[in-house]
């Protein structure tokens, strides 16, 4: 994956109109590449897991649940983007996010560690709950490190949980608030951390001031996050739109990274909500692409022609 991919939506159960909790990521890396839905019945599994396409490998326990995974048809059991093991515990792996260069010169990420590749089939099967999942794969990055930047969803019957990791080793997760949504787009979302709420790498704010990574209050997107001349027009923009769409009252500008990461919307969401966001392309605007057959239009759309699903 790279930075021409993905684009998030989380929304808590109290915001929406059937009291459902949501997460929907548009998966943007290649309009030709197949997938397909497939399911792993419980009982024994492989041993291990050796990457066909990448160094990674790691052992595997014995016995996993049953799971569906929806995976590249060319590459079985690899590149698990989303679904549900049988104990009701789903998973979205992932939205692709970028440490800031200071960060990888200190803690690069690790050729041979976990990537969008692998980290689905490694973890889903053996969960029970959506933070076991945060747990579990905070645990695997700590020990073998993150070949890229990624967002992961872990959602279960009570709650949704979203991890963003930064650098090789570190990484921070919340719990989604029942009564706001969230929406990213290939860029850290998260600012604040809350030790008593919050999960996260042991040294997550210790390592980044002895680094001089933050100035004041630790910020964790100030601290670990890329931010660069392409995110105002190929990251901010989506952020700014979706939540334009469901907060209109609520004025902010496309240029500034200041979005609030969670914003309650201006009326309960439904599912046609969540398509209509997903298809949207700054509809109807000077920077709707399609609408003025501008290939050259510098914001990125939320709906591209690449979307795989």
């Amino acid at each position: 994956m790279n930075q021409e991919a993905c684009t998030t939506i989380i929304v808590g159960s109290k915001m929406m109109v059937d009291g459902s909790m949501i997460y929907g990521r548009s998966d943007d890396s290649s309009a030709i590449r197949a997938t397909r839905l497939v399911y792993y019945p419980s009982g024994k599994g492989p041993k291990e897991f050796v990457a066909i396409d990448s160094p990674f490998r790691c052992p595997l326990p014995e016995n996993r649940f049953g799971f569906h995974a929806l995976e590249r048809e060319d590459l079985p059991y690899h590149w698990g983007e989303g679904g549900f093991n049988d104990l009701g515990v789903g998973m979205s792996a992932t939205e692709t996010i970028f440490s800031n260069e200071r960060v990888l010169e200190l803690d690069p990420y690790v050729p041979e560690g976990l990537a969008e590749n692998s980290v689905y089939h490694i973890i889903l099967p053996y969960i029970k709950s959506a933070r076991e999942g945060v747990l579990k794969l905070g645990e695997m990055i700590e020990k073998y490190g993150s070949a890229e930047g990624f967002g992961i969803a872990f959602m279960d019957g009570k709650e949704t949980w979203y991890l963003e990791n930064a650098g090789g080793h570190r990484w921070l997760a919340k719990k989604m608030p029942e009564d706001k949504y969230m929406v990213s787009g290939n860029q850290s979302r998260y600012r604040k951390y809350d030790p008593a709420k919050d999960l996260a790498s042991k040294d997550l704010v210790e390592w980044a001031r002895e680094n001089k990574l933050f100035e004041g209050e630790f910020d964790f997107h100030e601290a670990y996050s890329l931010e660069s001349e392409k995110d105002k027009t190929y990251n901010y923009p989506r952020v700014w739109y979706l939540q334009k769409l469901f907060t209109p009252s609520v004025e902010q500008d496309v240029t500034i990274n200041d979005f609030p990461v969670y914003q309650k919307a201006d009326r309960l969401l439904s599912i046609d909500d969540l398509k209509k966001a997903f298809r949207s392309h700054y509809d109807g605007t000077e920077h709707d692409p399609y609408l003025h057959s501008n290939p050259k239009e510098p914001y990125r759309p939320i709906s591209i022609f690449r979307t795989i699903n």
